[in-house]
Parts: C-alpha cells; sequence; structure tokens
C-alpha cells in the first residue's frame, strides 16, 4: 500500500535489498549452467595430447641434434687426421701443390665448412671456406635447432718436427637435412599416434559417460515433473549405485504423487463433483460464488449468475425412462460447456435433477451475447422428445449484499416468469441498466486497439522492437498488484485497463468481441508490447504478464514473444507468464510446447485459478512450471475444515513435485495465516496491497510495496 513520504526515506534502502535478490541475474553467463563433465574431460585430454605431441617432437628433435653435432665433430676430427697424413709428406719445396690438390679434393666435395693448414710460425699456408648454405630446410627451423659443428685440429709431421697444424670443420648441411626429415617423421608419426588415443580414449569417454548424460537426462525430466527410469544399470560401480538411488528416489517421487493425486481426487469428487455429469455440484458453486460475491473486479468485469432449467425432464423421465432422462441431462451438460469454452472465466455446475448454475465474469456486451447464443443453441436442440421446451436460462449479475439462495430465489422468478410469459427479453436482467455497443462500435474500438501492430502481424510476426504507440498510451493503463514471499516481493502482477472514448471497457467483453472479430492474436500482442514497453528498464525486478488461450496455443505468437524476449533481455526484467488452467487443459499437449519455449527464453510460468476446474491434478506431471495460483474461492473458504484439507493435500502435491504454491485473494489475517500454516508459499490479496497505477510505482518501486497491510507473526 502506498506509505508516507517518512516511511519512504527509510525503508527504501532495505526494501530494494530484498527485492534484488528475488531475480538477481547470473554474474558469468559461462559458468550460468555449469560446464559438463564430458567436456572438461575433452579439454584436459586435448590439452594432454598436444602437451605430449609437442615434447614428443622436441625432445625427439633435441636428441637428434646432440647426435648430429656429435657426428660433425667425428667426421671433422677424422678427416683432420687422415688428411693431416696424406699431405704431411708434401709441405715442402715445390711439393706443396700436392697438398694442395689433395686439400681441395677433399674440400670441394661439399662435406666441410672450412680446411685450413697453418705452418710452424702459424702462417697460413692453405685456406678454404664455404658459404654456410642450407637448401630445403626452412630459415624457422635452423633458428630454432641450431647445429654448432666445432673446428677439429691436427698436429702435421714432417719426420720428427711439427710441420704445422691442420684445421677441419664439418659443414652443417647435410646433418640440417637429415634433422628435418627427422623432425617431420616424428612429426606425423607423433601426430597420427596421438589423434589415434585421442579417438580411442574419446570413444572410451563415451561409453563411460553415457550413463552420465542418461542420469542427467532424467534429473532433468524429473525436474520437469516426468517421472521416467533408468532402464539399465552402467558398469562402473559408482555410476551404478547412482542409478540405483535415482531410480529409487523417482520411484518415491512418483508413487508419493500418484497417491496424493489420487486422494485429492478422491475428495474432490466425493465432495465437489456431480457423479452423472462430472460437472461440480452445488456446494461447488457455493464456494465459488463466495469468490465472485465481492462485485466487479479491478478490470471491470461483473460476476454473473445463470441459471437453466430442463423442464422436460420429468415427462421425460416419466414416459421415456430413466435412462433417456440421463441423456437429456448429459445432453444439456455437454451443451453448455460448448458455450462456455470460448469464456476464459466462466464455470458450469448442477445443482439438481433438472437445474445447472452458471457462474461467470462478464461484460454487459458479453452477457448479452452469451444469453442470445445460449437460447439459440436450445431452440435448435429443441424437439418434439422435449414436451415442455429443451432448456430455458435466466441470466443477472451478482448483488454484493445477495447470499446465493436470494440470487437464486431472483433467477427462480425469472424462470416463473419466462415460462408464464415466453419472451427473449425475459430471463435477462442486468443491473443497472447499461445499452451494449453495436458490432461496428466494436469493430471501431479494436481497430484503435490494435493497429499499431497490424502491420507486422501480417508480415509474420518479425518486429521484435518494443514501441508504445499513440493509440495504447490512451487507451491502455497498467495496474500492478504484488506477490508477497514472507515480507520480500516474488513478483508483481501486471493487469490492464481498457480505456475507448472516457469509458472503461470490461476486459471479458474486449477479449470477447476481439475473438468474434477474429483479432484475439493482435489484441494479444499489443497488450504484450504495451507491457514489455513499460517494463523496460526495471531490470532487478519480476513482473507477471497475464496471456489468453488463443495466445499460448498459437504457434507463430510464441515464436514471436521468445524472440521479442530474447531481443530485450538486457532492458526488460524477470518475467512471468500466468496462464488460466482452463486453457492449459484445453490442449495440454499445445501448452506444453508454450511453456518450453517461453522458460527455455529465461521466463517463468504460473498456472491461475488451479483447482477451478475441479480436475484431476494429474496433468501438472510433465508440465515445465513454476508456480499455481490456487483458485480464490478455495482461499476464502480456508476456514472450512474440509477445504483446508484439500488446499494443503494441493499444496504436498505441487511441492513434491517442486511447484511452488501461491494464495490469492487473501484478504484478512486469519486468511494469510492459515495460508502459512499449511506451507504455502507466497500470498496476494487486497488485504496484503490493493492493485495500484504502475506510474505511481515507475519512480520509487520499492517504497511503494514494502509494507502489507495485514501485520502477522507469521508474515
Amino acid at each position: 500500500m502506498p506509505v508516507s513520504s517518512n516511511q519512504n526515506k527509510t525503508n527504501k534502502g532495505s526494501f530494494m535489498t530484498n527485492s534484488q535478490n528475488v531475480a538477481k541475474p547470473a554474474s558469468n553467463s559461462l559458468f550460468k549452467h555449469g560446464v559438463a563433465l564430458s567436456t572438461q574431460l575433452s579439454v584436459l585430454l586435448i590439452l594432454l595430447t598436444i602437451i605430449t605431441f609437442a615434447v614428443t617432437v622436441l625432445v625427439s628433435t633435441g636428441n637428434m641434434r646432440s647426435y648430429l653435432d656429435i657426428q660433425l665433430a667425428r667426421s671433422a676430427q677424422d678427416t683432420a687426421n687422415s688428411l693431416g697424413l696424406s699431405i704431411s709428406p708434401y709441405l715442402s719445396g715445390d711439393e706443396k701443390i700436392a697438398a694442395d690438390t689433395m686439400i681441395s679434393a677433399i674440400f670441394d666435395s661439399g662435406s666441410y665448412l672450412a680446411i685450413s693448414f697453418s705452418n710452424a710460425k702459424k702462417e697460413l699456408v692453405f685456406d678454404r671456406k664455404n658459404p654456410q648454405q642450407v637448401q630445403g630446410v626452412p630459415a624457422w627451423f635452423i633458428q630454432l635447432f641450431p647445429l654448432h659443428p666445432p673446428v677439429m685440429n691436427s698436429e702435421v709431421n714432417d719426420g720428427w718436427r711439427i710441420a704445422g697444424v691442420l684445421k677441419v670443420q664439418a659443414h652443417p648441411g647435410i646433418a640440417y637435412s637429415s634433422l628435418w626429415d627427422h623432425t617431420k617423421a616424428v612429426f606425423w608419426t607423433s601426430l597420427l599416434l596421438c589423434l589415434g588415443a585421442l579417438l580411442a580414449v574419446h570413444w572410451l569417454l563415451l561409453v563411460v559417460l553415457k550413463p552420465l548424460k542418461d542420469i542427467e537426462k532424467q534429473a532433468e525430466m524429473l525436474a520437469e515433473k516426468r517421472f521416467e527410469f533408468l532402464s539399465y544399470l552402467p558398469m562402473t560401480k559408482e555410476l551404478r549405485a547412482v542409478v540405483y538411488a535415482l531410480n529409487h528416489m523417482v520411484g518415491n517421487v512418483k508413487r508419493s504423487f500418484t497417491e496424493l493425486t489420487d486422494r485429492a481426487e478422491q475428495l474432490n469428487q466425493q465432495a465437489y463433483i456431480d457423479s452423472l455429469t462430472a460437472l461440480p455440484n452445488r456446494r461447488a458453486l457455493v464456494q465459488s460464488y463466495l469468490s465472485l460475491q465481492a462485485g466487479p473486479d479491478n478490470e471491470g468485469n461483473v460476476p454473473y449468475l445463470a441459471l437453466v432449467a430442463l423442464p422436460s425432464l420429468k415427462d421425460v423421465n416419466d414416459h421415456q425412462g430413466y435412462a433417456a432422462g440421463d441423456q437429456y441431462v448429459e445432453k444439456a451438460s455437454g451443451l453448455l460447456q460448448a458455450q462456455l469454452r470460448n469464456l476464459q472465466h466462466a464455470q458450469l455446475f448442477r445443482l439438481s435433477g433438472s437445474e445447472f448454475a452458471i457462474l461467470a465474469t462478464l461484460g454487459t456486451t458479453s452477457s448479452l451475447e452469451f444469453a442470445m447464443h445460449v437460447r439459440q443453441a436450445f431452440e435448435i436442440a429443441n424437439t418434439e422428445q422435449y414436451p415442455h421446451g429443451f432448456a430455458s436460462i435466466a441470466l443477472l449479475p451478482v448483488a454484493p449484499q445477495d447470499d446465493l439462495s436470494a440470487s437464486l430465489s431472483r433467477l427462480d422468478g425469472l424462470q416463473a416468469k419466462q415460462q408464464a410469459e415466453p419472451s427473449p427479453a425475459l430471463g435477462l436482467q442486468l443491473e443497472p441498466v447499461v445499452t451494449g455497443k453495436s458490432r461496428s462500435d466494436w469493430q471501431e474500438i479494436l481497430h484503435h486497439f490494435t493497429r499499431s501492430v497490424v502491420s507486422d502481424t501480417a508480415a509474420g510476426f518479425s518486429n521484435t522492437e518494443l514501441h508504445i504507440s499513440a493509440d495504447m498510451e490512451r487507451m491502455f493503463e497498467m495496474e500492478v498488484q504484488p506477490v508477497y514471499q514472507q515480507q520480500q516481493l516474488l513478483y508483481v502482477e501486471t493487469f490492464i485497463k481498457f480505456q475507448a472514448d472516457g469509458e472503461q471497457l470490461a476486459s471479458s467483453d474486449v477479449f470477447a468481441m476481439a475473438d468474434r472479430l477474429g483479432v484475439s492474436l493482435l489484441l494479444d500482442k499489443a497488450l504484450v508490447t504495451y507491457i514489455l514497453s513499460r517494463l523496460k528498464n526495471f531490470k532487478g525486478q519480476t513482473f507477471a504478464i497475464n496471456l489468453s488461450k488463443s495466445a499460448m496455443h498459437d504457434s507463430q505468437f510464441t515464436r514471436w514473444l521468445c524472440n521479442t524476449i530474447r531481443a530485450n533481455q538486457h532492458q526488460l526484467p524477470k518475467l512471468v507468464f500466468e496462464v488460466n488452467e482452463q486453457a492449459t487443459l484445453g490442449a495440454i499437449a499445445s501448452a506444453g510446447e508454450f511453456f518450453n519455449a517461453v522458460k527455455a527464453a529465461g521466463a517463468l510460468i504460473t498456472i491461475e485459478r488451479f483447482g477451478a476446474s475441479f480436475s484431476s491434478f494429474r496433468y501438472l506431471q510433465g508440465l515445465n512450471i513454476d508456480y499455481i495460483k490456487i483458485d480464490g474461492s478455495y482461499i476464502r473458504a480456508l476456514q472450512q475444515a474440509d477445504t483446508r484439507f484439500f488446499v494443503e493435500t494441493m499444496t504436498h502435491i505441487c511441492h513434491g513435485i517442486g511447484i511452488r504454491v501461491i494464495a490469492p485473494h487473501v484478504e484478512n489475517l486469519d486468511i494469510a495465516d492459515i495460508c502459512l500454516a499449511i506451507h504455502i508459499d507466497a500470498l496476494q490479496g487486497r488485504g496484503l496491497h490493493a492493485p495500484i497505477n504502475f506510474t505511481l510505482v515507475s519512480e520509487n518501486f520499492g517504497c511503494n510495496f514494502d509494507k502489507t497491510r495485514i501485520h502477522s507473526e507469521k508474515f
């Protein structure tokens, strides 16, 4: 709730710390989801292989270089000794020519870098030098692995006298060529061996780690509420133990989920379900009626109660038998369910043998059209088999001061008038009387709502930019309401009010007419675009957006939504998408695909009005969702022991498969305390904080939600 300016100054710092902790992004995206063990081992093996390969080549080349240095020294020394002996007789007088010829013959072979002879007086007599040029060996290799051929000396004697010193230095060219050839051979041989070893070890890792991948997949499926067993035990002892333990855990979770679901379903069938039609019974109506009795909701919708009577049931039972009567009731039930299929917030109940009740949240226009379509369906279904008509309907808005009995009495009176004076005008009572809008009026209104997104929708939902058009700014108004987990925000839910010509339109009317005029997807896109545009730069928070049934089950809209989230993720806050349970049950496979796509884009999922359909909770198995929001009718009736027990069972079921539970419509301290006592995770309602306009929080976010209206030691 709004607080004073002094409170704002005092509480802003502490609150923002809490709210920022709710959806703090990962600081390091590289390790956000961890690094796979197979990747770590593969990188380690590659590094070890590279190191082993490099060391092998370097060590082998170094050893070969040392060997060649020794060989060059030995070759030079042998040549110096033998050549010295050969030229020793020819070092005097004219015979030096013979010695010069011998030295030239040896030198011209190209195996020597230098040959020189100095006499006893150290005078240079002969000197031969070759340039140090190496053919066929890269210069970088020579620089990396240089050879150092030594200069070898040999004393030359003339009889008993030392005639001089012969110096010989071998040419490294051939040695470099040998070293280069050796290095290439070692390189390719080592490379092939390392690659072969790497492939062999990689295959071995795949075999060894396959159970780990299967275990990981099994854990992911368990997190997604799918209870799958690993059908084999790996050879590795440690992994075998892990697989056995995980299978055992999955079995326990599945058994616990099945037992709790069966128990809840049994309670549901006994307390709230009619045995013939499988529709909610009168007790369920009483509970749901209390939830809607508060009057118009935040979006301008009004709760309506309808009474449907089967006037020919007694005649059918008397003249055609009870089996025909049951078929009559089931036919009426099927026809009514078909009429309610496109209404987002409507529920059918069976009150007694010949009476049904419909509780719905409608606008003026949608209530008029609903009653008209139901009457037309009754007229089509009517035959001579039903002497008093197939069925009749009476509809009126729920008055906050009337209990269920009073409302049903008024409907009985309308039914009696309708039977006494059959007229299309009877059976529909609107209080206060408001003239509905024409089809052309709605076409004009919806055109203004959606024209900013028409061109992109025709082009295939490709535009992911977020802009607020002038029509959106004028005709949409956003409100928000927090969801609290203890004293911290879990997330903030957004609501849209529709304005046209200064008049607030009921959201149920807008959506019903958009569906009838074929622009429901355009409306959904316009609303999501508007909300996301308003939420830009609220990076540290978490906001929820409600989606309609048509949007959730449209693959093109889903693709656009995910692409838009990814394209603007640097500006958008953490998102939660709320979808109606009835919309989910309508096509569970399609809903599952939507949930997986949105989760992959980084958003979370809430199923709202959970339990309102009075169906089995088994559908949760396999759906990748994060929260369920229990239907408000259960929360308002929590002070009844059986309802409390049923809600507690629902909570245990959800907790058992990793889903957090939210209680809406928390209006007072007693309900809040019960919710916390049965371990509901988060609370929402006017008792904690009423919806407020988004402009009040856009500048001073935290201080608008830092205190709730309910103060409790538990909360």
